[in-house]
């Protein structure tokens, strides 16, 4: 029971399982995959209309199924070959639907005993559940593909006796195919997973380290037009030797964490923030340039808190270009490494300030001191 609990409680990051595949190469391919998929589901449901006859007589279910099928799935696959990959809602919706599609098609079959079988395609469907979501939702698709395969299994048993030791060995092998596999493989990944996010994550702040960073800075493209502007700030805490040796490393830390505390406070997601080490730290943002600037001038006056046992000033540097999303994270690299200059041009003029490198003023950064 604690298992299961442990297993339940598992938490999911929708956006970083998406930025990860990305980063791996993994996600054009399993897009395409998705939408090849979604066309192989058209043709069979052309060939059971084709066995069933093409009208659409009165109380005849199972071709109004077939028939909206078709019209629906070819878009769709359309949509995974073309489009960019969906957003955590778009992708439930997309379960939800396959899900009462099946079942739509499964349970208007004339004979329940051949349908039952053909339920192992929920499978599919979960799949993709396991790969991207976590245990909630994973629950919510085999409780339905449960239901729908108890319909089918009563039904057979009722209409067709004489097939009821088939039937009984056509669900237990469902169980095993749908319900046994998928929960154990569903289970070791989400743990594997929850292990290997800890690579990507500062263990003292909590926020993404480098390689996070690097993982995540393409889920940028998700939430961004064909172009968009794309901003790279740099903060660094200035004078942090001074209070380690004045307060002590315990004290550091605590300082760190409060600056990223800060940092998440001012650059909320969808903003993509990271420790990139000791006292220096990022966020990288699809925003307006001018507003990009304001939090920043923001970030200073927040960090500069009177109230604090060792007050903080901070060298900020600011990067911004309009660039296409495609190849949005080889950009990111580059804004980094200008915010990057523009950080320690602010730190040679004595710090607490703000430098602002753009394409116009590149390689010389505009410092703002008010």
């Amino acid at each position: 029971m604690n298992s299961l609990r442990r297993w339940w409680s598992l938490p999911v990051d929708y956006g970083w399982n998406v930025a990860y595949a990305r980063s791996q190469q993994a996600l054009r391919i399993t897009r395409i995959l998705i939408g090849i998929w979604c066309w192989i589901y058209t043709a069979a449901a052309v060939i059971g209309l084709a066995i069933l006859g093409l009208g659409l007589g009165d109380g005849d279910p199972a071709r109004w199924a077939l028939w909206f099928t078709i019209v629906t799935t070819v878009p769709v696959g359309a949509a995974w070959l073309i489009r960019g990959w969906p957003s955590w809602r778009m992708s439930c919706a997309f379960v939800l639907y396959a899900d009462i599609v099946l079942a739509a098609v499964l349970l208007t079959f004339e004979s329940p005993s051949v349908a039952l079988p053909l339920s192992a395609l929920f499978t599919v469907v979960g799949s993709y559940v396991v790969g991207f979501h976590g245990p909630k939702l994973f629950t919510a698709h085999h409780l339905f593909a449960f239901v729908t395969v108890a319909a089918l299994y009563a039904s057979t048993m009722v209409k067709d006796p004489a097939q009821r030791l088939q039937t009984s060995l056509y669900l237990l092998m469902l169980i095993l195919v749908m319900f046994s596999a998928p929960l154990i493989c569903h289970t070791f990944l989400m743990l594997l997973r929850r292990d290997a996010t800890g690579a990507f994550y500062d263990p003292l702040t909590g926020m993404q380290n480098r390689r996070g960073f690097d993982a995540s800075i393409g889920n940028l493209q998700l939430r961004s037009m064909p172009e968009a502007t794309v901003n790279v700030v740099v903060i660094d805490i200035d004078n942090f030797k001074a209070v380690n040796d004045r307060f002590g490393h315990q004290h550091g830390d605590v300082v760190i964490r409060l600056t990223a505390s800060r940092i998440l406070d001012v650059f909320p997601s969808p903003a993509v923030a990271v420790r990139l080490g000791g006292e220096e730290f990022a966020v990288a943002c699809v925003d307006n340039p001018e507003a990009v600037k304001e939090r920043s001038a923001l970030l200073r006056t927040r960090l500069r808190d009177e109230t604090d046992r060792s007050p903080l000033t901070a060298s900020i540097g600011v990067a911004h270009a309009v660039v296409g999303t495609r190849n949005i994270t080889d950009h990111v690299v580059d804004l980094l490494g200008w915010a990057d200059e523009a950080m320690y041009q602010a730190k040679r003029l004595g710090g607490d300030r703000i430098a602002v490198s753009d394409e116009s003023t590149r390689p010389t950064p505009i410092v703002d001191r008010s």
